[in-house]
């Protein structure tokens, strides 16, 4: 591995995996890589309709958060996962950040599926809000981090309430703040009550 990536926190990492699925998706799209990646198109590559999730293709959950529509909600989504995650990988380790983002993301991919059959599911705001949720409970404020946090968790709740068709926060963003949440009261219960800091 070259030590450039060596280096490199778990979570930059993460978030560069992110850019690279973009940029090999719009590759094999044939697409410039600013351009629209359409629902459809995805589904090739790990995301799905929500109604077509089987058992045997729950492998989805996970790899769906790699993939989005647009460029901007991508680099948003690995801006924050990066930002949040360093975080929280210095307090808690690259594992418990990892764990906590994949697992709530495909908490809240499973989520939304159930509750929307007819939508497409795909990209990371999930797993970044699950990041958010025990970001917000569990480190300092000064942090950048939880700054970060916050800011994911305005701005989804934003554009779910004001931008989007439905007008409501959505159940797969609801699930992995509320899961990341708690991860963040019983890290801060297994501390004393308090912040968790190295």
């Amino acid at each position: 591995m070259p030590d450039i990536f060596a280096r490199l926190p778990w979570s930059w990492l993460w978030s560069l995996s992110i850019a690279l699925v973009w940029l090999g998706v719009a590759h094999a799209l044939g697409q410039p890589i600013s351009t629209q990646q359409h629902s459809l198109d995805l589904v090739r590559f790990g995301a799905f309709k929500g109604s077509d999730l089987a058992l045997a293709e729950s492998w989805r959950l996970i790899s769906s958060q790699w993939l989005h529509v647009k460029f901007p909600h991508m680099l948003f989504n690995a801006l924050i996962i990066g930002l949040t995650g360093q975080s929280l990988s210095a307090r808690f380790g690259a594992p418990v950040m990892v764990g906590v983002g994949v697992v709530g993301g495909a908490a809240g991919q499973l989520a939304g599926a159930l509750v929307m059959p007819d939508a497409y599911i795909s990209g990371a705001s999930q797993a970044y809000l699950a990041l958010a949720g025990l970001a917000l409970f569990a480190l300092p404020r000064p942090s950048a981090g939880w700054w970060a946090a916050l800011v994911g968790v305005l701005v989804a709740v934003g554009l779910d309430l004001f931008v989007s068709d439905h007008g409501a926060i959505k159940i797969g963003h609801a699930v992995p703040l509320a899961l990341g949440l708690l991860c963040g009261v019983m890290l801060r219960r297994a501390n004393g009550g308090q912040t968790i800091s190295r």
